[in-house]
Parts: structure tokens; C-alpha cells; sequence
């Protein structure tokens, strides 16, 4: 077996999003303000951009989720039969890109669609202005699809890391007033890959600085620096190793004094001795190496997959309590479904990877039909608590038991649709990793009925098997 003896880190660095004001706006702003304050006025709220706010159910209602799995209800053990297919399936969807090697023509059609856009479709790049017909032909020129070969090559990847819908760490914004498709929700990030997750490669930049990859999750482009071809000899090891779920979050990962990256929630690695794990690195000729690393936390990592029950899901879910809100996994950061997917990762329980996808991965009870204020009584009937999604268009969480009879949930989120003193919908940001019910915000005045989340609940999905 090959064993790493020198790794050049050469880590790209995270380009922050920073919003600047013109310094003659700042000047004057500035003055306003003094001058207001002056008066005794205080500022006015500028409601044109998403403001933050708390709701009470985060106030009242335990954020823990350990707490309800202390509490009675419907049992959730798995027996091992179930356990064992559960694991079955998960590796076979894991395996899947070096399983079926393809093309993938089919797959890239709204990468090679994206070019195409009109103007006023190409939204606004990090400076907050639209991405100009200059930089939109850089970006499509640099993707090269009129070479596209599709080569389809063995690969894995050697950090986490962005699968982007374009080679760019530049952003893409609908908007940047108002709420909805604005920040934080860059449309060029599809998601994010795990360390150790095997990949094809079907193509490659003209700068050589991204590759093109099929995943188990969707197609898109990531860093080439973070991917490492993979020979027959790694695809073998992976293929009959047994592994280790990682069930903290920032895990480092060092060999032989070289850092080679971080593993999390949602990683599984081979496993190589008690506390050790074999870690996949990318070599100066592009393959990957295996280097053994050493686990310096020995609870950060368990044989996979665990038994299931409601207290060890509590207890991963726990960790992530609070976690910073990250769309399609943007700055290290999860977002709904992406919480969703690796907190039943180390349970081999598999998700796909955005909520529409994961409302269809289990027994699905619809609650379309049912009226709003009937819905609570609906999802204490028929969910099954840790076991069941609540299922929002575009949002989806955890279903975690009762709290003073009605039904909470976890979930990550950015934000809960309210209205404006102007009749426009606004955001009142969460931001994070919460445990609600399902009308957070019902006691503010600027969240009417209408607005509330219990509306736009669709069903409840049970996944993980009977």
C-alpha cells in the first residue's frame, strides 16, 4: 500500500463575500445618523434588505434534541437485518460513479445551459453588480465544453470541497434587494463533497484548475487541487475496507506531520485499526495517495454504520444545534437537507441531496389535503419521531416529538417569510440550526397567518425502514 511521505498543502483560500458602500455614502450615512441622533430619532430600519429577528418558540421550546428523545413515543430501533441493508444500499449509491462510468452528456446540459443565459438572467457577481457579457464569455470560455470528451475517469476526492455549477468561486445572486434568491444563496453552489467520496472526472478546464466530476449527489465542477485520480489498487481498498462515520464535525486529519484536511458529520472513510482510518491524498502527479492516519479524538469516529435508535440520532443532531446556516454547504455550512443527509449518514441511511429529492427517499404520508389547523394533530398521528421528515416546499427538517402537545421539528434555516410595513414579503433571519414548531414567529405582528411555516408544509416522510 502506498504510503504518503510528503503532501504539499496548497489550500485554497475562502473568498469572503464582502459588501462595501461607496466611502461618500458611508460619509453621508454617517452624518444622518449623527443628526438623528442628535434629535432624539432614532435610525429608521431599512427594510429593503433581510433584517434579523428572534421568534419565540426558540425562547421557550428546549433546543435539544436529546431532551425529546428522553420522552415517550413511538419506539424507532432498527432490527439488523434492517441495519445491514440500510448499509447496503448507502455504499452502493456511494460507489455508484466508479460503478457506472459514463459521460455523462446527458448530466451537464444545464452546465453547458447556464452560457446561454440571457442578460438579464445572469444575476449579480460578489460585487454586487451584474456579471457583465465580458465575464460571463471568460466563464464559459474557460469551461471549454466545445472540447468536452468526457472522459470518465476514476477519481476521489481529497478534501471536502464546492460542487459549483460553473468553474468560479465568484457568486451568482438573483437578486440583491428584497428577500429571497439574494444572500446568502449563491445559485452556482450545487453542494459539498465529503473527503474520501469516489468521483468520475468527465472533463477539465481550459486553466486546468477545475475538473468536471459526476458524484453520487449531482454533477458540477470543483476544485481540481481537491481531487485525486484513483488506480485500480485505492479503488480495491476502498471497495473491501470496512468503515469508519465520523460523528463530530472539524475533525482534522494529519499523517506523518502533514495536515491533509478536515472530516465531519456525513464522512465515512476505511477504517484501518482502532482509531485510524485510511485518508486519500492528492499527489503531485495528480493521484491519489493513502496515507494512514492516526484519530487523535477517539469519540469523534464509530464503526458504520451505527445502530439507529432515537438517542444516538439525538446526540449527533445535538452537534450540529446552532450550526451556522450554509446554502448547498456554502463556507463549510449545511443547509436543510444538507443536515438532514449527514445526520443520517452515520446510521447508513441514505439521502439524496436537496429537500424535494429527500421528501420521495422514505414512506410518504401527503398533508396537502389536510387543513392547516389540522396539520399538527396530522403529524402527531402518522410521524414517527427521528424517523420522520417534515416536508416544505424548498425546506425540510426533523421531526422530534411534542412539546406542550403540539409537534417541533429540526431543522437548519435561513429565514421565516414575514411581511413588510409596505406590503412586501420580507425574511426575519434564523440563520442556524433550530428546533421550532410549526408556526415560529406566530407572535409577531409582522407575521400574519398566511405567512406562517404549518402553510407551506406538504407531508411527512419515513425513512430508514419498518
Amino acid at each position: 500500500m502506498n504510503m504518503l511521505h510528503y503532501f504539499p498543502m496548497r489550500d485554497l483560500q475562502k473568498k469572503n463575500v464582502v459588501f462595501r458602500a461607496r466611502a461618500s455614502l458611508c460619509c453621508l450615512t454617517a452624518c444622518l445618523l449623527l443628526l438623528a441622533a442628535c434629535a432624539g430619532q432614532p435610525p429608521k430600519v431599512n427594510e429593503e434588505q433581510n433584517f434579523p429577528g428572534e421568534v419565540q418558540d426558540i425562547r421557550q421550546i428546549p433546543q435539544s434534541l436529546e431532551w425529546f428523545a428522553r420522552q415517550p413515543g413511538s419506539g424507532t430501533a432498527q432490527d439488523s437485518s434492517v441495519l445491514k441493508s440500510n448499509a447496503v444500499s448507502y455504499l452502493k449509491k456511494f460507489f455508484y460513479p466508479w460503478d457506472k462510468r459514463r459521460s455523462g452528456s446527458g448530466d451537464i446540459a444545464e452546465l453547458k445551459r447556464i452560457y446561454n443565459w440571457r442578460e438579464d438572467k445572469r444575476g449579480f457577481a460578489e460585487n454586487l453588480q451584474p456579471w457583465t457579457a465580458k465575464a460571463w464569455q471568460n466563464l464559459a470560455e474557460n469551461a471549454d465544453f466545445a472540447h468536452f470528451k468526457g472522459i470518465c475517469r476514476p477519481a476521489i476526492t481529497t478534501h471536502a470541497t464546492d460542487l459549483r455549477l460553473a468553474p468560479t468561486i465568484s457568486p451568482r445572486f438573483a437578486r440583491i434587494t428584497g428577500a429571497g434568491q439574494g444572500y446568502p444563496f449563491d445559485d452556482f453552489q450545487l453542494s459539498r463533497l465529503p473527503v474520501g467520496l469516489p468521483v468520475t472526472v468527465a472533463h477539465v478546464s481550459m486553466d486546468g484548475a477545475w475538473f468536471l466530476v459526476h458524484s453520487s449527489l449531482a454533477s458540477g465542477w470543483v476544485h481540481a487541487e481537491h481531487v485525486g485520480f484513483a488506480d485500480e489498487f485505492l479503488q480495491s481498498v476502498w471497495r473491501s475496507s470496512d468503515f469508519y462515520a465520523f460523528i463530530k464535525d472539524e475533525v482534522p486529519l494529519s499523517a506523518n506531520g502533514c495536515f491533509l484536511g478536515m472530516a465531519g458529520i456525513g464522512t465515512i472513510l476505511p477504517k484501518d485499526g482502532e482509531n485510524k482510518v485510511l485518508v486519500p491524498a492528492r499527489g503531485r502527479n495528480g493521484a491519489a495517495e493513502i496515507a494512514r492516519v492516526q484519530l487523535q479524538d477517539a469519540s469523534a469516529a464509530e464503526d458504520f454504520p451505527l445502530q439507529f435508535s432515537r438517542q444516538r440520532v439525538a446526540a449527533i443532531g445535538d452537534r450540529m444545534m446552532g450550526e451556522k446556516y450554509g446554502w448547498g454547504g456554502l463556507y463549510g455550512n449545511r443547509d436543510c437537507s444538507a443536515t438532514m443527509k449527514d445526520l443520517f449518514c452515520p446510521f447508513g441511511i441514505w439521502l439524496p441531496r436537496n429537500s424535494a429529492a429527500q421528501a420521495k427517499a422514505g414512506e410518504y404520508h401527503s398533508l396537502e389535503h389536510v387543513p392547516a389547523a389540522a396539520r399538527d394533530a396530522a403529524i402527531l398521528k402518522n410521524g414517527l419521531p427521528f424517523r420522520t421528515l417534515v416536508c416544505m416546499k424548498g425546506h425540510i427538517g426533523l421531526y422530534a416529538g411534542a412539546f406542550q402537545g403540539k409537534p417541533v421539528f429540526f431543522h437548519n434555516a435561513w429565514g421565516l417569510r414575514n411581511r413588510l410595513s409596505d406590503g412586501r414579503t420580507g425574511r426575519v433571519i434564523l440563520g442556524r440550526a433550530v428546533i421550532t414548531g410549526t408556526r415560529p414567529g406566530k407572535e409577531r405582528a409582522d407575521m400574519p397567518e398566511d405567512r406562517l411555516m404549518i402553510h407551506n408544509i406538504r407531508g411527512l416522510s419515513i425513512i430508514g425502514g419498518r
